[in-house]
């Protein structure tokens, strides 16, 4: 048979602790993640944003006539 004995407020309490630091540091090593790749993101973001740009400008003169 198998003891049926509910955790105690301390074991809780504890496990909740623990619970809030595991979330944190994967909160810290995604953001450290993210921030190490930033730079590159920007980079390719704005590369787009230049290609598509030029697109639109080259578009616009060749459909208006």
């Amino acid at each position: 048979m198998s003891e049926q004995n509910p955790k105690s407020w301390f074991d809780r309490a504890i496990g909740a602790c623990m619970s809030i630091l595991l979330a944190a540091v994967a909160l810290w090593c995604a953001t450290q993640v993210i921030q190490s790749m930033l730079p590159f993101i920007i980079i390719a973001v704005g590369g787009i944003a230049l290609v598509w740009g030029g697109w639109a400008i080259i578009r616009f003169f060749r459909d208006r006539y």
